[in-house]
């Protein structure tokens, strides 16, 4: 009988450590995923301004799911990378050869939810001509992220404007 008992607390002790082990996640481990997710989130914000100041479609390409869609005002969709990459190369002041803007972000207005493989992004776009340093545009992007593959990328994005509070 007492081996018996030995055996049977033997086996409660592997399964309560199966069970508490590596299979599950810890609020710790939860809280780290969370912030590393949110910095993976936020260096799309990064990226996007970065490749808006230098006009790098490619960089600025890499930010999409490929099957995203991006929505200026009531009148145009672009979806699909192809479409996507088409507004920004020609209907894109920011972009336009002629145009000496840098594409700077209010950090402060910056705003980062994530649900498992899921979120959101908010920023403002303030557009700097460098030539002049007056201020040439102000927009906002509603953007909703997946991860896909391991990477975070925009699968929605909802431009508009905003003003700059003087």
């Amino acid at each position: 009988m007492r081996r018996f008992f030995w055996c049977a607390l033997a086996v409660m002790v592997v399964c309560l450590a199966a069970c508490t082990g590596s299979g599950a996640t810890t609020e710790t481990e939860q809280a780290l995923q969370s912030t590393a997710d949110r910095w993976e989130i936020d260096q799309i914000e990064k990226n996007f301004h970065e490749a808006t100041t230098n006009k790098d479609i490619d960089q600025m390409m890499s930010l999409w799911a490929p099957n995203a869609t991006l929505t200026i005002g009531p009148d145009l969709t672009a979806a699909g990378l192809d479409e996507i990459r088409q507004f920004w190369l020609t209907k894109s002041v920011a972009f336009a050869p002629e145009t000496t803007w840098i594409s700077d972000h209010p950090a402060y207005k910056l705003a980062v939810t994530v649900n498992g493989d899921r979120g959101t992004l908010h920023f403002e776009c303030h557009f700097v001509d460098y030539e002049t340093d007056v201020v040439k545009a102000v927009t906002v992007g509603d953007l909703d992220v997946s991860r896909i593959g391991g990477r975070w990328l925009i699968t929605n994005f909802i431009a508009g404007s905003t003003e700059l509070a003087p």
